[in-house]
């Protein structure tokens, strides 16, 4: 569900489907977050962009991206945010979460561009090494 890269389908020598978490992930949002009218849908990376401009075309509400630059891997250096959150509910959607910092640093941003909350959706959540005891986690 939700391949990291669509490619990934041709390394198997099955048949592969590429299912997607969209219908689910829209249900839960319209079902558990009421002041869903009034948020913006955000990456928090280039690669989601098409994930998070297609749920918010759905919702028909806005969406934004932050652009990071790396260090290294796992090592998130610098965000910037492209789009506005202020006054709004910023729904994060990513498909996978290891260490969760770019998920943090991004709620993070989002917080300090003055969103109103900020609701991560992932769909593959590892939590590896320090995820689970990040602060944006509780």
């Amino acid at each position: 569900m939700d391949l990291h890269a669509s490619q990934i389908q041709g390394f198997f020598d099955i048949p592969v489907d590429n299912f997607y978490a969209e219908p689910a992930v829209l249900k839960w949002i319209r079902e558990n977050i009421s002041e869903w009218r009034n948020c913006t849908v955000v990456s928090p990376d280039a690669g989601g962009a098409k994930r998070v401009t297609s749920i918010a075309d759905r919702l028909n509400v806005d969406f934004a991206l932050i652009h990071k630059e790396r260090k290294k891997a796992n090592e998130v250096d610098r965000m910037v945010l492209v789009g506005n959150v202020k006054d709004r509910v910023a729904i994060l959607v990513d498909d996978m979460a290891d260490t969760c910092g770019t998920i943090c640093h991004a709620a993070d941003k989002l917080l300090s561009a003055r969103a109103t909350r900020v609701y991560a959706i992932l769909t593959h959540g590892i939590f590896s090494g320090p995820a689970i005891s990040q602060q944006c986690m509780l």
